[in-house]
This record gives C-alpha cells, structure tokens and sequence, in this order.
C-alpha cells in the first residue's frame, strides 16, 4: 500500500488522539463479555464480535457495493458531433469548373484563410453575407452554404473544416496537476483522456470523480475503467462540462493503540483485509499488547453518531484467518489494546470521544 504524505492540521489531529489513547492505554477495558457489550447500546455504540458465523457478511466491504451503485456516469452521445460556436476559427474552400481549377494549379478558390465565427455566432462570406455557424456541425454549414452559392457559382462544391478549436472547452478542478480548461475539439475525448491532460495526481481520488453537465451532478468511477474495463466509468466529456477530482481524505483508515499511529490509504477498488493493515504498520507489539484486544471502529447507517466496534480475538489460527477475511472500510479505526478485560466504562469516553473528534477536525481541516 502507498504511503500518502499527511496534511500539517491532520498530523497534529493524529498526536492529540495519541495523546488521549496513551493516557487511558494502562487501565483500557473493553467490553469482551456479552453483558458488557449489550450495556454499550444506550450509549450509541455497537459491538460486533467476529466470528466464523458472521465474518461471511464482512468479506465484501459494503462501501464498495454502495459506491458502485451509487455512480451515475453521464450518458454519451451517439453519435458524438462536434457544434461550431463563436471563437472558432473555420476553413471554407469553394470550388466551381474543375477544368479551369485544375488549369490554374489549384486545387480549391476562393479562400482558404482562417473565418473567425463572430459573437452572435456567425461569420462573412462573400457574395453570401452572414452565414449562421453557432450549433451547427461542419457539414450542416456546408449544406448552408452550398444552397446560398447556387445563386452565384453553378454546381458548387464547398468543403469547411474547423481550423483551430476556441469556442468550447470543459474545465478541470480539484486534485490534478494542472487544473483550469480543457479544448473540446471534434475528436471526442473521454474522461480518461481530460485527464491525462490535466495531468493526474496520486492524492486524487480516482474512484469518485463528479462530472458536473448542466448542472447535473454525475459521480464517476473513473478507477472501475482503469482496473476492470467498465467502459460507462469513463464517459464522453462536452462542453461545458465541470470535472472535479476529490482528494483521497476520505480513503484512509487509521491505527492506534499499542501499534504505530498511522493513516493508511486505501483503495477503493482494492479491497484490503484487517490482517494486511496490521502487516502494514510493523504488526501488533508483542510485548505490550494482547492479541485478543483488537478493535475496528466503524461509522455505518446503524451507527451515525456512535460507532460499530468490531473485537477480534487474534489469539488462535482460525482467528487470523478472520482477520484476513475481514476488509477494511474508508475511515477505519483499528486500535489495539493491552489489556481486554471486560471492565469498560471507565474508559470508553476517552477512547471514543478523541476518536470521534479525529473525523470531525479531519473533515475541516481537508476543507479548509
């Protein structure tokens, strides 16, 4: 797993938890028997313990599911064309006899100088006057222009191109390496391709791209392309369209207790077990803590204000296959305790408390 460089307000955030974790860490309790853990429910706080009938509900990260069903990609057109608008610069050739063009060594006349299309969304041409650009493709100017040219040229044969694209662009926000506008020209460009432009960075979140269209919200899982191939995470973008890159804030689960104190990215699309963060962070302290004493702190729908708390008994092999079976959600708590007794009032404030401050402060100091 990358190591993600920490913001200075969240770093000070982490050392203050610390702090309150460490200070409680010689008299922690927590709720092992069942008749502690069902006290806890008035105080809004869940307890879970894993086992092998119920880890089979924990192997799939629900986050996931509900991200993926949560996306609504913007639908592309079919087929895509691309409207001339004011700025655009366009390319108009007319031909008329052949035999007298191919005499002179030409091969169109006229002119073959740039028309810049005006703000009310028109350009001159002569003989014809204004001729209507705005929305229209090339070939419906063409056929525009053909049909005014008969009164004047027999048989005209009129060709128009965009020269240089200015009228449309889509802009590109959050964290990119250079954000601000993006030419949409009449090669369609994709998500990915804006992107790439724009230049990607690894604190972005790939996984919950929004594409703003019309105003519209549409949340893009640009990742779910990338790694599997769904080619609707990776819609067509139009003019006009906003795209937001979120920072990965939200993609982090953090360890404390008696293991290192750490932020941990996590992919959204790559699940990633209890066993591979403890790996991560060097492993449980063998000496000061106890393998039945671990606990993943969750916020879910049941638990808005208070938490799931997750216990695990690592102490056998069947409970480290747990372990591995059990994946990881945004915004984890994994703390590891010396000393799970079934004692827990005491100290639950404590614990709970700066932990629930943790994802406040974080929230505002990743806004700010």
């Amino acid at each position: 797993m990358r190591k993600w460089p920490r913001s200075g307000g969240a770093t000070l955030v982490l050392a203050a938890a610390t702090l309150a974790l460490a200070g409680c860490a010689g008299q922690m309790r927590f709720p092992v028997s069942q008749e502690a853990q069902d006290a806890l429910a008035k105080q809004n706080i869940n307890v879970v313990r894993i086992t092998t009938e119920n880890i089979a509900q924990y192997r799939t990260p629900t986050y996931r599911t509900n991200r993926a069903q949560a996306t609504n990609p913007p639908a592309n057109p079919s087929p895509y064309t691309y409207r001339v608008g004011p700025g655009d610069e366009l390319r108009v050739m007319v031909w008329s006899d052949p035999e007298r063009t191919q005499a002179a060594g030409t091969s169109g006349s006229d002119t073959e100088r740039g028309i810049i299309v005006n703000e009310q969304g028109r350009f001159f041409y002569p003989f014809v006057g204004a001729v209507r650009a705005s929305g229209r493709s090339t070939s419906q100017i063409r056929a525009d222009l053909t049909d005014q040219l008969r009164n004047f040229i027999a048989d005209p044969q009129v060709e128009v191109s965009v020269l240089n694209f200015n009228a449309h662009q889509a802009t590109v926000t959050g964290v990119v390496g250079a954000p601000g506008p993006v030419t949409i020209t009449n090669v369609p460009q994709r998500l990915l391709d804006v992107l790439n432009t724009a230049g990607t960075a690894a604190e972005g979140d790939l996984s919950n791209v929004l594409v703003r269209r019309r105003g519209t919200p549409h949340n893009v899982n640009l990742k779910a392309f990338i790694d599997h191939g769904e080619a609707r995470q990776n819609p067509i973008i139009l003019p006009g369209d906003i795209i937001n890159v979120p920072p990965m804030r939200d993609n982090k689960i953090f360890t404390f207790g008696e293991i290192s104190t750490r932020e941990i990215p996590l992919e959204t699309d790559v699940p990633v077990s209890l066993t591979e963060v403890l790996a991560e962070v060097g492993g449980i302290d063998r000496i000061r803590a106890d393998s039945r004493g671990i606990f993943v702190f969750r916020r879910t729908p049941k638990t808005p204000d208070g938490f799931d708390v997750f216990q695990f008994n690592l102490h056998s092999a069947t409970a480290l296959v747990l372990a591995t079976d059990f994946k990881m959600a945004p915004l984890d708590i994994v703390f590891v305790t010396n000393d799970p007794i079934t004692r827990w009032n005491d100290t639950v404030g404590a614990l709970v408390t700066p932990l629930t401050g943790l994802l406040q402060v974080r929230s505002i100091v990743d806004t700010d």
